[in-house]
């Protein structure tokens, strides 16, 4: 009310201001609290590209992963969720109309990170071994049961033990042999020197992309902000493509996130997967934030033969490339 008074007396004197236009808050839901996930959001906020979209970002971080993120989101807490594609399947089958909006890539960011002395290579190598995951009937969880549903294995043929975060710690003492998480994770040990192997998943099991959820409800109320959303996502995606750029995003990542900009070894594997990633997707001419309705359709297969679903439903429906720049 102060700024439109102080806008129309500066009117009525005939001096020429630009009027100060609300933004539009625009709710993030983080998975994990603020880190190298949300550098092009913080490059978009730094360089002011949100504002020139009429958005100002609001961070909410939600504890306990994708299990919390989509009620969160259901309940109108937020307008983004990152929850993964085995997340908007279950959803899916449980009546909750989420939507994959974006993917982050082509492929999908996860690896079974493993010992070199385990002599883990293939699928069928981990008959005997004892494989880490987040949780029982967490994403990794039924990554690893896919994993050994490849490598025509049984549960009872391989020990799968919930470790939550500890994978590094645990693989350097060996009391596991592998662990899955993401490929980023497993470039930084070894750039660090760790004697560790690191394993696509994509090869191997019925993956979907990474995808970023809203509900079908918002986007169609809040439409024009999804696309601006998307816009500036890419618009900072593609910046940070060039390694000249690195310097500034790493800056950007130390005012939000200090503590993640420590350990620089770690910090240098990220950008080169990153860039690297972006490279390959270049290269398969893949549409930047599409997603692949064949990977969701196989997921959906594999989440159902596992029953952790009881129910199939259009694959169709659980994402849309129309919010897309």
């Amino acid at each position: 009310m102060r700024g439109l008074v102080r806008w129309l007396a500066a009117a009525l004197l005939g001096i020429a201001v630009q009027p100060v236009l609300a933004l539009e808050p625009f709710k993030l839901l983080m998975p994990e609290p603020h880190g190298s996930t949300f550098r092009a959001i913080y490059a978009g906020i730094e360089k002011g590209w949100f504002k020139e979209e009429g958005l100002e970002i609001v961070f909410l971080p939600i504890p306990g992963g994708a299990i919390n993120l989509v009620p969160q989101l259901a309940q109108g807490a937020g307008d983004i969720a990152w929850a993964g594609g085995y997340t908007v399947i279950q959803a899916r089958s449980r009546g909750v109309p989420v939507v994959g909006i974006n993917s982050a890539s082509a492929e999908s960011l996860w690896c079974l990170i493993t010992h070199r002395e385990s002599g883990i290579r293939l699928p069928a190598d981990l008959k005997g071994k004892t494989i880490g995951v987040l949780g029982f009937s967490s994403a990794t969880h039924f990554m690893a049961q896919a994993l050994l549903r490849a490598g025509k294995l049984g549960e009872g043929d391989t020990n799968l033990r919930p470790i939550g975060l500890g994978g590094p710690a645990l693989i350097s003492q060996k009391q596991i042999d592998g662990y899955i998480w993401f490929r980023s994770q497993g470039m930084a040990l070894q750039a660090k020197g760790a004697p560790v192997a690191v394993m696509d998943l994509d090869p191997h099991i019925p993956l979907p992309q990474d995808l970023m959820l809203a509900t079908e409800a918002n986007i169609a109320k809040r439409r024009e902000a999804f696309k601006g959303y998307l816009r500036v996502l890419k618009r900072a995606s593609d910046y940070g493509l060039d390694p000249k750029t690195t310097p500034e995003f790493d800056k950007y990542q130390a005012k939000y996130a200090p503590q993640t900009v420590q350990d620089t070894v770690y910090l240098q594997a990220l950008n080169e997967e990153t860039r690297e990633r972006g490279e390959r997707d270049r290269a398969k001419t893949w549409r930047w934030g599409s997603t692949d309705p064949k990977r969701l359709e196989a997921a959906q297969d594999f989440l159902f033969e596992l029953k952790v679903i009881d129910r199939k439903t259009p694959v169709a429906a659980m994402y849309t490339d129309g919010l897309l720049p």
